[in-house]
């Protein structure tokens, strides 16, 4: 074999081993968006099935919310303050499942997993479903979350951040029975007003949050989804900003899909 025949030999070598290279790169690119697009699909059916197989769903809002009323200066037991909240804190009274809270000096840019109620101090705070408390927490925020779980259901019902608590682990309770209180540990933020949070939970540690509003019980479902749509315009109309709550997949969530913490 000659000089000229042991190069073109070499040179197809190295071809053939560059074609392989692409082939495997490819094959690894395609795996990998495969994953991804089957992750992404997953969650939108795991968040559809959880919703239709629920034995267990919320019948009552830890808090009353109703049209304002300016005469008042209430909707419902929420209260709409005229002084503005503090530098930095979102001006909402109500803050929906998946709205996007804006990076800080707290942290990154990260998807709000609890929907949100502003009240006045003192606001009792009432349990969402009908079932058995499994876990009275406290939070770093020196107040407290509890959990509750329904009969014949996997998913926790959190209500979060809360004070004075009436309820111990082991309590059967229903739906609409005053649990605790809404929480004074933000409230220099806001106005003085209180919070409470509430979220659907899935399994692990750290859990899987789920569109809290998926899981409204047909009896007060057409009720709370009209009322939560109603409470975010006549927010936005006392502020005067029509920019401070967006498209929404349904009333009080932005996105149906899970919210990872």
């Amino acid at each position: 074999m000659n000089k000229i025949q042991k190069n073109q030999r070499g040179f197809a070598h190295i071809f053939i081993v560059l074609i392989a290279l692409v082939l495997v790169i490819g094959g690894v690119f395609a795996a990998f968006r495969f994953v991804q697009d089957n992750n992404s699909t997953d969650t939108a059916e795991v968040t559809e099935t959880e919703n239709q197989s629920a034995s267990v769903k919320i019948k009552n809002l830890p808090i009353e919310i109703d049209t304002y009323d300016p005469v008042t200066g209430k909707a419902g037991e929420v209260v709409f303050p005229k002084e503005e909240f503090a530098e930095g804190a979102l001006d909402m009274i109500f803050s929906s499942y998946g709205f996007v809270v804006p990076a800080s000096s707290a942290g990154a840019a990260k998807a709000n997993p609890q929907p949100t109620f502003l009240a006045p101090l003192g606001t009792k705070v009432r349990a969402l479903i009908d079932g058995e408390v499994v876990a009275v927490t406290e939070l770093y925020s020196g107040d407290f979350s509890i959990h509750m779980l329904g009969e014949g259901s996997e998913l926790i019902f959190e209500t979060e951040h809360v004070i004075n608590v009436t309820v111990e682990v082991g309590d059967q309770v229903k739906a609409g029975t005053e649990i605790a209180e809404v929480s004074d540990y933000d409230a220099h933020n806001y106005a003085g007003l209180g919070l409470v949070e509430i979220g659907v939970l899935k399994g692990g540690n750290p859990p899987s949050h789920l569109c809290t509003f998926d899981f409204l019980d047909d009896s007060i479902k057409t009720e709370t989804l009209q009322k939560i749509t109603q409470l975010q315009d006549d927010w936005e109309a006392f502020r005067g900003n029509t920019d401070l709550y967006g498209e929404e997949a349904i009333p009080g969530c932005v996105t149906q899909e899970i919210i990872n913490d």
